[in-house]
């Protein structure tokens, strides 16, 4: 079994947002010995190198990428009972993520449920350390497999040498950049109390009990409703990261606007909703320019209506942080990476 290669080829269809050019190098990487055969061809061509799973969260230059693209198909997925009450799930880093939650669920073990229909693949949850109605896969992961990118060797990273922060992880940061996620190790249990504290989950199950099933239904609905369908048109889900900011800053935004929900944060912090900000205070969901806008029923997605460049996405993404600074003195940033040429 041998390395596959490509050369130029169009990064487009492999992204979400469905913008990007070309890649100098395409490699697909099904095993760890083809990851090894990728890690040489790098080091051997001194080019930088991208890894692409899902291409939920990453917008890729117009002018494409000059490197080396991995697309990371490392399957498998298989139970290791750990105790009487709790199973752990290990994944491999290229399965797609919701289809793993799917089969969780349907074998009734708790802990992914909250975190269905996201897209994406496993490997990529906790980079992004996703998360969603409650819970974050720092909740639930035990530690990740990684290989060594420069020194073709493999580690284990348990997942308090993951450094999980909302959306960060240690692998977004310069020296976690070397390593490349092969396998997710998540503690499932058989028996759980429902996370439904949301307003939108608590509204679905008044007077009904919140089974593991109906708790999935219930997220696959409501994010339906939220979210247009990725696989029809261009989003990366979320844009934006909910921004945190201090106290004192809380209390003037709340006597700005009083109607403006908060949640505590830790550390004399707040975490805002950036959805109601864009949506309640700034009047900016359903905002479109030319190809690109903010959803009409959630306004921190944004959408490519049509066939926008990935600068027009940037200039669009920029206007909205603009408006809300203005408006608001929140700086937010993008949870989308942007991908520099290289």
């Amino acid at each position: 079994m041998s390395l596959l290669i490509q050369e130029n080829i169009a990064l487009k269809p492999y992204t979400t947002l469905k913008t990007g050019g070309v890649a100098r190098y395409v490699l697909t990487v099904t095993n760890l010995a083809e990851l090894e055969e990728a890690a040489r061809f790098i080091a051997e061509k001194k080019l930088s190198y991208l890894v692409i799973g899902g291409g939920s969260n990453i917008l890729v230059p117009d002018e494409g990428f000059a490197g080396v693209v991995i697309l990371n198909q490392l399957k498998g997925v298989s139970y290791l009972e750990e105790t009487e009450d709790e199973i752990i799930l290990e994944a491999g880093a290229g399965e797609v993520f919701d289809e793993v939650v799917s089969e969780t669920v349907q074998k009734g073990y708790w802990g992914l449920e909250n975190l269905s229909a996201i897209p994406g693949t496993v490997g990529a949850t906790p980079v992004q350390n996703v998360g969603a109605y409650g819970v974050e896969m720092s909740n639930v992961i035990v530690g990740v497999d990684v290989y060594d990118m420069k020194e073709l060797s493999v580690k284990y990273f348990s997942v308090e040498e993951c450094e999980f922060a909302y959306r960060e992880s240690f692998f977004k940061t310069d020296k976690g950049k070397k390593y490349f996620i092969t396998t997710v190790y998540i503690r499932l249990k058989k028996n759980s109390t429902p996370k439904i504290a949301y307003a939108d989950l608590q509204k679905r199950f008044l007077g009904e009990e919140p089974t593991l099933v109906k708790v999935r239904e219930a997220i696959i609905s409501i994010r339906s409703e939220k979210f247009p369908d990725w696989n029809v048109i261009g989003t990366a889900g979320s844009f934006f990261k909910n921004p945190v900011i201090d106290e004192e800053h809380a209390d003037t935004l709340k006597k700005q606007f009083p109607e403006l929900p908060m949640y505590e944060a830790g550390m004399g912090m707040f975490k805002i909703p950036l959805g109601y900000v864009l949506d309640k205070v700034c009047r900016l969901k359903g905002i479109r320019y030319g190809n690109v806008g903010l959803y009409e029923q959630q306004a921190l997605v944004l959408v490519n209506y049509g066939d926008a460049s990935t600068e027009e996405i940037k200039k669009f993404a920029q206007t909205i942080i603009d408006v809300v600074f203005r408006k608001t003195k929140i700086i937010i940033t993008p949870e989308v990476q942007y991908i520099e040429t290289k």
